[in-house]
């Protein structure tokens, strides 16, 4: 049998990595015989977006040039790891996917079905694709229900789908509105399979020299910097960046790491701030304390159903909530029971997952 996987690959952050590394993982792992890659499908102004957002530069936050040039050696790291999934040659339509010759498709996780963003294509929902296909875990991200412009290629193609299975609530609202068919709630492929961390030493020293808040990509204001400053400092912590660097941080060292030792810094943190989804299910998947920043409208929606999923939301922050990050992760979380809800929901995703694949393998 071979499935072929749609999703973002190609994008430049470890979440993207990491959520494509471990669906795979996951089918290898239960179907030793089952040929699974990615079907590297691009589309090229999106992945132009993201590479240029990855170099952002920002003096006013504190970025550095040091931190530029470490960022500069991430980036070729990320397409080292990129390129070494197991991916199919270069494919630009769905004739040249068909070629493949898959036995099933699945699309997802992350946003593919963002049909707002400028990474939007028909093919990802199916148009023109003549084997079965299914989502697991697909986002449509920024696009909702109420937006009055959804493209007929939406409409048509969620009716074909063999079976649909989504991560959030507003893209189980959207699915809900075009189809009589049963949409299932799976979760996001990093919960599904237990990574094996592979780091450097140096990585290990930093990590246990002292203990650290980790933070990952949110915008932090002046006054929060300076609470988690004087918070670190005071209770002689180390400041680290997951992958990024601004001049407060502890060291630059942690910029350039592999999507392994992202992880093992997650799994290692006192605490993590973070305002992204894979940075939050990793502080979740990890039993870390956490604070999740949020101050985008989308990272507000997809990042707050997952902490409701968890029944976590007392530790997201907004821009309307005057509360300090420091305070949010001192608030302690009863991981017994969120592990509880974690592997109930594991063995639920799982079951899809697998139960679509028996479907479909018949004797191949």
């Amino acid at each position: 049998m071979r499935i072929g996987i749609l999703t973002h690959h190609y994008v430049k952050n470890f979440g993207a990595y990491m959520q494509a590394n471990a669906l795979i993982s996951v089918i290898r792992e239960k179907y030793s015989l089952v040929d699974v890659e990615v079907v590297d499908y691009r589309i090229s102004k999106h992945e132009r977006r993201n590479d240029i957002h990855f170099f952002g530069f920002k003096p006013t936050r504190g970025d550095t040039f040091l931190g530029l040039i470490s960022k500069i050696r991430l980036f070729f790291t990320h397409k080292k790891y990129e390129n070494a999934m197991p991916m199919s040659r270069r494919v630009k339509t769905a004739d040249e996917i068909n070629s493949l010759g898959y036995d099933l498709i699945i699309v997802g996780s992350d946003e593919v079905w963002n049909f707002n963003d400028i990474a939007y294509s028909p093919l990802k929902f199916g148009e023109k694709i003549n084997c079965p296909i299914i989502t697991y875990s697909a986002s449509t991200g920024g696009s909702t229900v109420m937006d009055e412009h959804i493209p007929e290629a939406v409409r048509a193609g969620i009716l074909k789908f063999e079976d649909i299975s989504v991560r959030d609530e507003k893209s189980e609202e959207l699915v809900r509105s075009f189809t009589d068919k049963e949409v299932k709630r799976t979760l996001d492929p990093v919960f599904l399979y237990d990574y094996k961390l592979v780091y450097r030493a140096k990585i290990e020293n930093i990590a246990k020299k002292k203990p650290y808040i980790l933070i990952y990509d949110c915008n932090l204001d002046s006054e929060q910097v300076s609470i988690i400053r004087d918070f670190a400092m005071k209770n002689g912590m180390n400041i680290l960046g997951a992958g990024e660097y601004r001049n407060w941080y502890s060291t630059v060292e942690t910029t350039n790491i592999t999507p392994y030792e992202w992880a093992y810094l997650f799994k290692n943190a006192w605490g993590v701030i973070t305002g992204t989804f894979h940075g939050t299910s990793f502080a979740i998947k990890y039993n870390r304390p956490f604070a999740a920043y949020l101050t985008e409208k989308n990272r507000i929606n997809k990042v707050g159903s997952l902490l409701r999923e968890f029944q976590l939301e007392k530790w997201m922050v907004t821009l309307n909530i005057k509360q300090s990050l420091i305070d949010t992760l001192l608030n302690k979380i009863d991981y017994s029971y969120v592990n509880k809800l974690i592997y109930d929901k594991r063995g639920k995703s799982l079951e899809y997952l697998f139960g679509n694949i028996d479907r479909f393998s018949g004797d191949k």
